[in-house]
């Protein structure tokens, strides 16, 4: 049985050969994106500044340079940014339900009493 060690370098290993390094450094650049144009604009136009690919920032770009040396290519289609672009719309109009309905029930006004009493002293167990 591989030490713990040894399993941890093998899966970082892999990772690190399928490029989900990658991966993870575009996510953070994209938080980073979505946080900076989020305190200039509105969060749809956050969203759409950050995943439309005309304002890349310099970790993006970094990135996409370290994709070209190796030969691959981003696998984002127009039709993506398409469906982003309707969930949001779709998101965004979306309407909080009326005060007329939701029905509340009122507390009781009184506490509940319980008809018996608790053992005193409480039960122990194991002990004869």
């Amino acid at each position: 049985m591989p030490s713990r060690r040894l399993r941890f370098g093998i899966v970082l290993l892999v990772c690190l050969s399928l490029g989900l390094h990658r991966g993870v450094i575009q996510g953070i650049a994209w938080t980073q994106m979505l946080v900076h144009y989020a305190s200039e604009t509105t969060l749809l136009g956050a969203v759409e500044m950050t995943f439309d690919g005309e304002h890349p920032c310099p970790l993006c770009k970094a990135v996409q340079k370290d994709r070209e040396a190796e030969g691959k290519q981003p696998q984002q289609s127009p039709q993506a940014a398409s469906k982003l672009h309707a969930v949001l719309v779709n998101i965004t109009t979306l309407t909080a339900p009326s005060a007329d309905d939701f029905t509340f029930v009122m507390p009781r006004q009184s506490a509940v009493r319980r008809c018996q009493a608790p053992e005193t002293p409480p039960p122990r167990c194991g002990q004869a």
